[in-house]
């Protein structure tokens, strides 16, 4: 998978929260000409006194004999999504659950943009008909990349309620391909579900199968958690359904994860990542839209319409782990 062009630019990265078959070839992608100057992305923003402040960018490497995960070209295009090095910045002023890296109409034909980290070189922006959406910068080097059809290109349409395609990959700090996955035939159904966030945590991969609109279309049987061993290619466990839609949060040996929908209970739960068991529930006022440290031992939950809660997690090292609403 590793991709080379005509003059390639070191750049420092920025950021960082359909079926199962042999994954066909990304297709070609497009390579702007560069400048002759090296472009550096520059340092993130400060984050807003009222959310946490993201995680830095990971460094690039002192050792001259190591791989240079840090450079791509300038400018990259595969299907609708451009890609350039560094990187547009985000226009989005509101909050979404769905997680993702790109911005404009998720459908085929339409153009999107790349509002995430810098993507290396060796990341191909297509895997079939699916697009990059979402790429992860793992503690060990390692890179998580997720792939979503558009609506309309070949698995799902924005009319409709099949399951689009989805597939995630983990490239090694240099590029090799660690593992790579079609996620389709690991949902617990075809129709009315939708991955809204996916996360790797030590070996083991977790996505939510989150309701695509109403519960009641799918008759209550969405938006349930999902760990998968992606090297045997196998569901470790599932939860109940109407547990996670959103953004979930890994912390030691659970995760927090949110449901909510327009007139339908707004909850966190506590799920523990062991057996996919649910630990405990919070009440929430509305639905939930983005989870995430504020301190040590603190998160923030953003729920819609931009109001945050805090919560202390309390017991985390315990077996009755439970989450304390603080006053804001």
């Amino acid at each position: 998978m590793l991709r080379r062009c005509g003059f390639l630019v070191v750049v420092a990265l920025v950021g960082c929260g359909p079926q199962n078959k042999p994954i066909s070839a990304p297709q070609a992608q497009t390579t702007s000409e560069p400048a002759p100057k090296i472009a550096v992305a520059p340092a993130p923003a400060a984050a807003p006194p009222d959310r946490a402040a993201e995680p830095p960018g990971p460094q690039q490497p002192t050792d001259p004999n190591d791989c240079n995960p840090f450079i791509a070209p300038l400018s990259r295009i595969g299907g609708d999504l451009t890609v350039h090095a560094p990187p547009r910045k985000s226009e989005r002023s509101f909050g979404s659950r769905m997680r993702a890296h790109v911005e404009g109409t998720l459908s085929a034909g339409s153009s999107r943009v790349w509002v995430g980290p810098q993507v290396p070189g060796f990341v191909p922006l297509l895997e079939g008909t699916a697009e990059l959406f979402l790429l992860s910068h793992e503690s060990d080097g390692s890179f998580l990349a997720f792939y979503r059809d558009p609506y309309g290109a070949s698995s799902c349409s924005l009319s409709g309620h099949d399951n689009c395609a989805y597939v995630a990959t983990l490239f090694a700090h240099c590029g090799e391909v660690m593992w790579s996955i079609g996620l389709g035939d690991l949902l617990s159904r075809p129709d009315h579900l939708e991955i809204q966030d996916i996360q790797l945590g030590g070996d083991t991969l977790y996505f939510n199968e989150a309701c695509q609109s109403y519960s009641k279309d799918a008759k209550g049987k969405c938006s349930a958690l999902v760990a998968v061993d992606p090297a045997a290619n196998q569901v470790l466990w599932r939860t109940k359904p109407l547990v996670s839609n959103g953004v979930f949060f890994i912390s030691g040996d659970y995760i927090v994860a949110g449901y909510g929908f327009t007139a339908e209970r707004d909850t966190l739960s506590i799920v523990r990542r062991t057996d996919g068991r649910v630990m405990g529930r919070q009440r929430l006022p509305k639905a939930p839209q983005d989870i995430r440290l504020l301190e040590p031992g603190v998160i923030q939950v953003e729920v819609y319409g931009d109001t945050t809660f805090p919560f202390r997690m309390v017991g985390w090292e315990t077996k009755s782990p439970k989450l304390v609403k603080l006053k804001r």
